[in-house]
């Protein structure tokens, strides 16, 4: 009883008392989840002058099972952007929307404002 007392005490007294101490811990769950996490969507200029939604996996002919799935860092963003410019082609005009998950939360680290493919 005493073992499970001590168990509940940590929680409470942060959760209901505001109270930080380092003999009563608090439960942590997923502190680290989503850290260094790269969300990144592309979009390309079409004929008509439009944006619309580019599929990496498609254009680039990979499984979405594989390496192309998660992109680990901005060295591994750069190189699935260059690949997309070098598919499309001369004068490709493609958009790059790109966030990295912080412990402040998601900072962003490439903008649509240009062309990524004018670099």
């Amino acid at each position: 009883m005493a073992i499970a007392g001590f168990i509940i005490a940590g929680p409470a007294a942060e959760q209901i008392f505001g109270m930080q101490s380092p003999w009563l811990r608090s439960w942590t769950m997923f502190s680290a989840i989503g850290l260094g996490v790269i969300d990144a969507s592309f979009e390309i200029r079409g004929p008509d002058g439009a944006l619309v939604p580019l599929d990496r996996f498609e254009i680039l002919g990979a499984s979405r099972n594989g390496r192309l799935k998660w992109i680990q860092n901005r060295e591994e963003l750069a190189s699935v952007i260059k690949r997309l410019c070098t598919v499309a082609g001369q004068g490709a005009d493609i958009r790059v929307r790109a966030r990295l998950g912080t412990r402040g939360g998601w900072q962003a680290i490439h903008t649509d404002a240009e062309n990524a493919c004018a670099d």
